[in-house]
């Protein structure tokens, strides 16, 4: 019997690591080999609409607008988990961003 571990290597926590060594500690136990392998992790629109809090046609919106880049596979949109991170990364920035102007704006009246 095999069992599957995911982990993102980009984010590895003490938990994480605390994972992947009682994985490999059950696996040798069981007289087991383990296979390594890396894909790159791929989301459709909904999901990154669902993870950013968004609707799925804002998202498909900021593909068409080429904010966002995306793959096409087939009729359909994928966007891979590194394009999403810096995508919402440069979201929060721009919304952290909007928000201290509006600050900035109420207390010196600008």
């Amino acid at each position: 019997m095999s069992d599957t571990l995911t982990v993102n290597p980009s984010h590895l926590s003490d938990d994480d690591w605390a994972r992947v060594r009682a994985f490999l500690d059950a696996a040798r136990a069981k007289g087991e080999v383990v296979d390594l392998s890396s894909r790159v992790e791929m989301l459709t629109p909904g999901e990154v609409a669902k993870r950013l809090g968004m609707s799925r046609s804002t998202v498909r919106r900021r593909i068409l607008d080429g904010d966002l880049k995306a793959i096409k596979v087939g009729t359909h949109h994928r966007i891979t988990l590194a394009e999403y991170e810096r995508f919402s990364d440069d979201l929060m920035l721009r919304m952290a961003q909007a928000s201290a102007a509006d600050i900035e704006a109420e207390l010196f009246g600008e």
